[in-house]
């Protein structure tokens, strides 16, 4: 009898230990009992790394704040970072590092775009839940892919048609002289603009250069034999800080507009008083991370109480961009359930988010919201879609009236 009764005691035991063991086996790959781990590819190194430092700077700071009330139901945001050197081969390499070696629930694309085209077939493939904050490259949401989503930028199918309709509408220019670099959403950028301005009777010249290139006397000769009444730059925000003192030195004085590259304050760090009166299109929310009040207030606030590092020249465009991603991902895994599944994430991608802001509503009111409204559906992963024309007047960006 004894041997019996032990034998049911120990029965019993298992039978109240399944649904634990159940719900433990119901979590995917990259969740543990007490983390989940996601991965981010960004440009830490090299010519990009502007970007990748100041995304890292709102990442971290969105998971300190994140995991200080608490996790995502229970369970600590774990940030593992990769070095995509913001090229096409580091892109390849550093997803490949996050999904196969280090085994992440998901990945968070954090890299320019030449970096973020390259891994979009190894994703289709994997099936990994990739969400894609920065590249605005028109390729990243061209095949439509049930696990690929664009978070903060605005797609540049979205914004090409806003750059034409300011140069057509607002600046009523005639010729424009196009300057494209050779990073991909300059490539790809370019002939669509070009189309856009033709189709309206504006004649447009497409000037090429290489991003990194620091003396543009050759391509700014073939400007003013162009002779236009308007100029737009393509390229990365250092490219166009050292082309509008350039371009003004050599006496073009026609207007200059630039992609949202360039609505960024290293680019009024580097053209210095030549700044004045450019235009560019911002997409970072309300207010610009010049400003310390409001939410942006909230925003460097916190900051300084979770000691987050400031590198050189941050925080900036991207450091708002990628925090209020953060947000996104982790109200996406909340609505996934106790034990998320990627699945589950992808699922809650496409119902779940609606018109979200990070720190507007429960459970994230202790973020700062200063991000712009993103939403997504089953067909449509496209998180935004507006930008808005700014103008540089006594050293800042203001809303161009």
């Amino acid at each position: 009898m004894f041997g019996r009764a032990r034998y049911l005691t120990i029965f019993v035991s298992m039978l109240a230990a399944l649904p634990l063991m159940r719900a433990a086996s119901a979590a995917d790959i990259g969740v543990s009992e007490k983390e989940i781990k996601i991965g981010v590819h960004t440009s830490l190194t090299g010519g990009a790394s502007f970007i990748g430092q100041g995304g890292r700077l709102g990442i971290d700071l969105a998971t300190a704040e994140i995991n200080a009330h608490g996790g995502v139901n229970g369970r600590k945001l774990n940030v593992v970072y990769v070095d995509d050197r913001g090229a096409p081969d580091g892109g390849v390499s550093a997803a490949r590092r996050l999904v196969d070696e280090e085994k992440v629930f998901a990945v968070f694309g954090a890299g320019p775009s030449a970096a973020t085209v390259s891994v979009l077939p190894f994703f289709q493939q994997t099936k990994v839940p990739y969400f894609v904050s920065f590249a605005s490259d028109p390729r990243v949401l061209e095949k439509f892919s049930a696990n690929i989503y664009s978070g903060a930028t605005v797609p540049q199918a979205d914004a090409l048609g806003e750059y034409a309709k300011f140069l057509i509408e607002t600046i009523k220019a005639k010729r424009v002289a196009i300057f494209a670099c050779d990073q991909p959403h300059c490539s790809s950028g370019k002939p669509i603009l070009k189309g856009l301005l033709d189709k309206a009777g504006v004649a447009s010249t497409i000037i090429d250069y290489n991003s990194g290139d620091t003396d543009f006397t050759g391509q700014i000769q073939q400007a003013i034999a162009s002779k236009p009444d308007a100029v737009f730059l393509f390229g990365l925000a250092p490219d166009e800080g050292r082309l509008i003192p350039q371009i003004r030195n050599a006496d073009i004085q026609q207007p200059i507009v630039t992609d949202t590259s360039g609505c960024d304050l290293s680019v009024l760090r580097l053209s210095g008083k030549a700044a004045e009166g450019y235009y560019t299109f911002w997409f970072g929310g309300s207010q610009f991370y010049d400003d310390n009040t409001g939410a942006m207030g909230k925003f460097y606030a916190s900051l300084d109480a979770n000691k987050i590092q400031r590198p050189a020249n941050t925080p900036n465009l991207y450091s708002l961009m990628a925090y209020s991603d953060v947000y996104v991902v982790a109200e996406a895994i909340r609505l996934a359930g106790p034990d998320p599944t990627r699945a589950g994430l992808l699922k809650a991608l496409d119902t779940g988010i609606n018109g979200f802001v990070g720190g507007k509503t429960e459970p994230w009111t202790f973020a700062a919201p200063i991000g712009i409204p993103r939403t997504f559906t089953a067909t449509d992963h496209k998180g935004t879609s507006s930008v808005v024309p700014v103008v540089v007047r006594n050293g800042s960006f203001k809303p161009v009236s």
